[in-house]
């Protein structure tokens, strides 16, 4: 005799309810263990200053990597503005953003939503030669230092001052410490490079020259955007004062520990120590695609060399050689746009101060 087992509609309720709970276990331990080894390999970037910008870019290049276009983009950059509906997403000078690698850094054309790289500590002075087209440097070799004297007209202000990265810091000086919020940064824009800067901005009054110091902090948390806010200022203050003619940002660089000695960093002038410095230029080619709006980075580039060599006539070996990037900087908003690194972590805030009293001198010497 054949004996049928009749299986009740509650014990198949049962095995399914089961299995489903198997199921979730073995979902949520797949998950757990994936986000364990994705927290190990972080772990490794450590905590906190600049490693853990390093650690928050990493995971923000992970969820970009999700995205197959960027992927695209990367290696053929007209994909670059390529939207998921398939059209053209056009990037205007206004939603640029500069990337930040204490002026070692790549630019490109990237949208307010994209981030740049954490600051870097060089290992040696920058060198043009490990990244420049040789174009461009057939180009600057055959820039001359003629521009001659360069005459400022008007009433009002004609020389603007500012700081893009306002919280750059100086070495740890004994006699004036301040309180580091990272590495070599400070909230305390008198114990950062806009300090500097007021000290400029008063040496050149003294000359004659009238200057604009706009001591607005541009970071505001977020490194990664600060040339956008800069570029703002700028056209703000340009729609205030139609008279400005030159505009300088006033950086601090920056070097690894033990890539140099802090002797190397300064020249002594009447017996006292003196941060050396250097100007940098911007092309706007950008690394993939570029700016939309481009400086007239030759008009910018002679501007340097005649300052450069002029500091060096004047004080031997205060100045490096003018420094040339990919970057822009918002140096396309005039044809006597610079950026200058005055000092480095290797100097204190007091010998990048001494240093601006030199840098008037030379400007007031080109400028009339």
């Amino acid at each position: 005799m054949v004996h049928i087992r009749v299986i009740k509609a509650r014990t198949i309720a049962y095995y399914v309810l089961i299995a489903v709970i198997i199921g979730l276990i073995a979902f949520l331990g797949y998950k757990l263990i994936a986000g364990a080894n994705r927290d190990s390999s972080l772990a490794l970037l450590g905590e906190g200053g600049p490693i853990e910008e390093g650690r928050q870019l990493y995971l923000k290049v992970l969820d970009k990597l999700n995205d197959p276009r960027n992927i695209l983009a990367y290696q053929m950059p007209f994909l670059s503005g390529i939207s998921a509906e398939g059209k053209s997403d056009e990037v205007d000078a206004e939603k640029a953003v500069e990337t930040s690698i204490s002026r070692g850094e790549s630019a490109q054309r990237q949208t307010e939503q994209e981030i740049d790289a954490p600051e870097v500590f060089l290992k040696h002075d920058p060198d043009m030669s490990e990244e420049m087209p040789e174009e461009i440097k057939i180009e600057i070799s055959k820039i001359k230092d003629d521009l001659g004297t360069i005459t400022l007209t008007g009433e009002g202000p004609q020389v603007l001052i500012y700081h893009t990265h306002s919280r750059e810091a100086y070495r740890q000086d004994a006699q004036n410490p301040y309180k580091e919020v990272e590495a070599f940064r400070s909230n305390d824009l008198n114990y950062t490079v806009v300090r500097v800067g007021d000290e400029l901005a008063k040496y050149l009054q003294a000359k004659g020259i009238p200057v604009l110091h706009d001591r607005t902090e541009h970071e505001q948390g977020d490194h990664s955007t600060a040339y956008k806010r800069s570029l703002e200022t700028i056209k703000k203050r340009m729609a205030e004062y139609k008279s400005l003619q030159i505009f300088i940002d006033l950086h601090r660089n920056a070097y690894q520990a033990g890539a140099k000695k802090p002797d190397d960093e300064v020249v002594i002038i009447d017996g006292q120590r003196v941060a050396k410095l250097f100007v940098v230029i911007g092309t706007g080619e950008g690394y993939v695609g570029g700016f939309s709006e481009k400086p007239n980075w030759k008009e910018n580039y002679k501007f340097a060399l005649r300052l450069t060599n002029k500091l060096n006539e004047l004080y031997p070996g205060i100045a490096k050689p003018v420094y040339v990037k990919r970057s822009r900087y918002n140096q396309h908003v005039s044809t006597k746009a610079i950026l200058i690194e005055v000092g480095s972590n290797l100097t204190t805030l007091e010998e990048a101060k001494r240093t601006t009293k030199y840098l008037a001198e030379a400007l007031s010497q080109i400028i009339e």
